[in-house]
């Protein structure tokens, strides 16, 4: 039964993304142009499209929907996948297609795959829960060491059947380790050594144990052909994010990993800033900059853009750009803008009132000096002024700074001039950085966009 899911369920996966992606291309076909006919060069983009997803799904192995894993990973997945496909295709279209394709038709079409495949994706793994509840695609597995590590695992699999993990029983390694009737005792390590292990399809094992008998489980299931899985000692929870990696014959332990630490995501994130910084730059920029420029040197004497040097990631300094809102003068590097500073020009107010000062900060992303959602850089006195009393300070300095940022988003900018205003943003930094997704930068651009359109009182 075992070898019969994992043989047809990756085809069937995979066959049921094909159906429902086909089926939107149609659907795009028919929002942009009234009809479903397939013609020139919708045909040789439907073949690429055709072509490029299962090749996608199956490297990723995005059917591979893991026991103890949440919807959200199954969601922020499918999110990620899609991406990455709405890139490639459009790449292939844009250099393959005979003729332009139509921007309505694109843009149909990556708005349903976002939302028809990740429903699919979610969907297909509630089903998968609920046929592992009730007992389909099971795995069966037991437990050495009759102690807490061991009881807190077997609470677990009792807990959440939908992981589709079954223990047999818990092996003490000698009965006098039976201090409890609350867990089934399946017996000492002499009865597990003579087990049939051929039913089983991992083994757990304490971190309580003796290195000599983890050896020698550790030997006995190699010979057998089974998997061990080892229980840790330390507290993981109060690690938030870990990988275990080996330097030889050494184990070490990253504490406290992040998200954007990992490659992959580390391209989403940079692929999402480049094509976003290039389209403002293009579509923005592009006329904002003459007009804007014009208008403040008309409204006073001095350069278009303010630049001024902030500390970037790892505390690497970088000239942040910004259109020019104050007059010049001595001060601009150590007295931050206040509610109705003098200093402030006609225009500059508009500006900063809309936050259109730091469109400029674009071309600062387009060079990778920063990223369309970080933490915000802040003045070089100003870091060197709170680093050492605000607990965790650096940390922010772990990602390139933002144009926004969470703490922005949440209402968190403007002047600083208290203590609580500056670790309000820190901790908000850091909460950003341990929960890095591709998500949560859309929901910030978002409240960003959102902020700026209902006004902000801190915006001076």
């Amino acid at each position: 039964m075992k070898k019969r899911f994992n043989k047809y369920f990756p085809p069937l996966f995979i066959a049921g993304e094909l159906v429902i992606a086909s089926l939107l291309f149609f659907i795009s076909l028919y929002i942009a142009f009234g009809s479903f006919q397939l013609v020139k060069p919708y045909t040789h983009a439907f073949l690429t499209y055709l072509t490029i997803w299962p090749i996608l799904s199956y490297v990723s192995r995005d059917f591979k929907i893991g026991r103890a894993v949440s919807y959200y990973n199954t969601f922020k997945r499918a999110f990620t996948s899609v991406f990455i496909f709405v890139s490639i295709i459009s790449l292939l279209w844009l250099f393959l297609a005979e003729s332009a394709i139509d921007r309505h038709f694109i843009m149909s079409l990556i708005l349903l795959l976002f939302v028809w495949l990740t429903i699919y994706r979610v969907s297909v793994h509630l089903i998968l829960d609920k046929y592992r509840t009730f007992g389909g695609n099971i795995r069966n597995t037991v437990i050495i060491g009759y102690d807490q590590l061991g009881f807190k695992l077997y609470d677990l699999l009792i807990r959440k059947p939908h992981y589709g993990i079954r223990c047999k029983g818990i092996f003490s390694v000698d009965r006098s380790d039976h201090t409890t009737n609350d867990y089934p005792l399946a017996g000492v390590l002499d009865d597990f050594f003579k087990l049939d292990l051929s039913e089983l399809d991992s083994i757990y094992i304490s971190d309580r144990l003796n290195k000599r008998t983890k050896d020698s489980l550790i030997q006995f299931a190699d010979s057998h052909a089974k998997r061990i899985k080892l229980l840790p000692e330390f507290k993981t929870d109060l690690l938030k994010t870990f990988v275990l990696r080996r330097y030889e014959s050494v184990a070490v332990i990253d504490i406290n990993n992040l998200p954007l630490d990992g490659l992959v995501n580390r391209i989403v994130k940079r692929s999402f800033d480049l094509l976003f910084s290039l389209m403002v730059t293009v579509f923005v920029l592009s006329w904002m900059w003459p007009l804007f420029g014009l208008i403040i040197k008309l409204d006073s004497r001095g350069p278009v853009f303010f630049k001024q040097y902030r500390e970037g990631k790892d505390g690497s300094r970088f000239l942040c750009l910004k259109f020019r809102t104050m007059v010049l003068n001595e001060h601009a590097d150590t007295m931050w803008a206040a509610r109705n500073d003098p200093r402030t020009t006609k225009f500059g107010s508009f500006l900063r009132r809309t936050s259109l000062d730091e469109f400029p900060q674009f071309l600062n992303v387009l060079v990778g000096q920063m990223s369309v959602v970080g933490p915000r850089p802040h003045p070089i006195s100003l870091n060197n002024a709170y680093k050492s009393k605000v607990e965790k300070f650096a940390k922010r300095h772990e990602s390139r700074p933002g144009v926004t940022g969470l703490a922005q988003a949440m209402g968190y900018r403007g002047e600083i001039n208290e203590y609580h205003q500056m670790s309000s943003r820190v901790k908000l930094d850091r909460f950003y950085l341990q929960n890095w997704s591709f998500l949560l930068d859309i929901k910030i651009v978002l409240l960003t966009v959102l902020g700026i359109m209902k006004g902000q009182e801190k915006a001076y």
